[in-house]
């Protein structure tokens, strides 16, 4: 991936994590600014990537992969920043995910040739911006999701007439009751393959089944729910017509966010055809993890033992904000708030604590019950001696909803050093 042109971007105190007071300058030269976090170089609130969490994540979800014999998409909108893509990649990612046609647009302008959209591509516009990327680049892979014939007809009437390469890549989604879209029994399913199996080769191709489990009813109680809903689609593979298979060089069996994706990968590997099958995960929140609901989903999985997941990934996202104001006793507000951090899936943590002249101290009993757009409320306890001034580290909760909220991220050493940057586009 060629990610010259992104690291000639310009930056200056116009953009949000940027002192304000400094002359504009390519992102490439943001490791040389010797700037420190610690030091009050850079305005908080900032939210900042640990350069070692993110290489050990890479090193322990990429020998998990491996060590499986499985496949990893990640998906991309969890960071939606280029150069995690490029890095995702040489690591051995087979491609990456997207979950709208304008994130396929941004991984393919910055080099991704394999994209997986996990989601229904429908609509007029998409379908052109997709048929534009095949016909300009013979080395760029397509993927979609399909879950009825009513899409399969939007797909083909907005295809239809148009010079298409290649046809498109479809994998049939299968849903759960209850929850978000794909198909939601066997016999439909196999009609809307039969139906698949009769339309225009040239313009779109069976590639396998995919899933989401992550919305299955009830896994938040008990995990083990997705084997029986796992078993249920490598048997619905099992039943495909001949002739929809007839000709694939491989069958793709995809499935796995980043809370259970053992338990799909185990039973997906029980999967034979005849011919090659890709079990490909699309976990996206590997890369960062988090201190809130992965960090939870993660450890629950260590510690039980129908789980085959037993690693440790580490938090690699920090939010770091002064404590502005302590109004009133047992009360302060971090200088962070719905602008700055996640809060959709649990309020960010107080996790680390450190006085300009004194250093790191210890947090003590913080909790954060609620933020406004700039501000955090966070509740102290008695052994909590915060003052005005102290610099705050916070763990978040759903690294998905951190990055939409930052175009800069600093990448930071263990000494809070400013080491790199990257960019984000939502």
């Amino acid at each position: 991936m060629n990610l010259d042109a992104l690291q000639q971007i310009v930056l200056d105190g116009r953009t949000k994590g940027i002192p304000a007071n400094a002359p504009a300058f390519p992102l490439s030269e943001i490791g040389t600014k010797g700037w420190n976090v610690l030091h009050e170089d850079m305005p908080l609130p900032l939210m900042v990537l640990r350069r070692s969490a993110l290489d050990h994540n890479a090193s322990v979800f990429g020998n998990y992969v491996t060590s499986h014999g499985l496949s990893l998409a990640p998906h991309g909108k969890t960071t939606m920043s280029p150069r995690i893509f490029a890095e995702q990649l040489a690591g051995g990612a087979w491609g990456m995910t997207a979950a709208t046609v304008n994130q396929v647009h941004v991984m393919h302008h910055y080099g991704v040739k394999r994209v997986l959209l996990a989601n229904q591509l429908i609509g007029k516009a998409h379908l052109a911006g997709v048929q534009a990327l095949i016909n300009t680049d013979p080395q760029f892979e397509f993927y979609c999701f399909l879950d009825s014939s009513a899409q399969l007809d939007n797909m083909l009437r907005h295809l239809h007439g148009l010079d298409l390469a290649r046809p498109i890549k479809v994998l049939l989604e299968i849903g759960a009751q209850g929850g978000r879209t794909g198909l939601r029994d066997h016999a439909t399913a196999l009609c809307l393959a039969q139906q698949l199996a009769t339309s225009d080769p040239g313009l779109v191709k069976f590639a396998g089944l995919a899933t989401f489990e992550g919305v299955v009813p009830g896994i938040d109680k008990d995990p083990m729910l997705l084997e029986p809903f796992a078993q249920s689609i490598v048997e619905l593979a099992r039943a495909l017509p001949p002739n929809l298979l007839a000709g694939l060089d491989e069958f793709i069996l995809s499935g796995g966010g980043s809370s259970y994706f053992d338990i799909i990968a185990d039973r997906f590997a029980t999967l034979a055809l005849p011919m090659p099958v890709r079990v490909l995960l699309r976990s996206g929140c590997y890369v960062t993890n988090d201190s809130g609901a992965y960090k939870k989903a993660q450890d629950e999985a260590k510690h039980d033992p129908r789980r085959s997941w037993k690693s440790d990934l580490e938090p690699a996202l920090e939010a770091w904000a002064y404590v502005q104001s302590i109004p009133e006793p047992g009360l302060a507000f971090l200088s962070m708030g719905k602008r700055d951090v996640p809060y959709d899936s649990g309020l960010p943590v107080p996790i680390k604590r450190y006085r300009p002249g004194a250093g790191f101290l210890p947090v003590g009993t913080a909790t954060v019950f609620a933020t406004n757009d700039q501000h955090a409320y966070v509740r102290l306890g008695s052994d909590a001696n915060w003052q005005v001034g102290d610099l705050v580290a916070s763990g978040i909760s759903h690294p998905c909803t951190a990055f939409d909220k930052w175009r800069f991220l600093p990448v930071v050493d263990d000494d809070y050093t400013v080491i790199d940057g990257v960019l984000t586009f939502f």
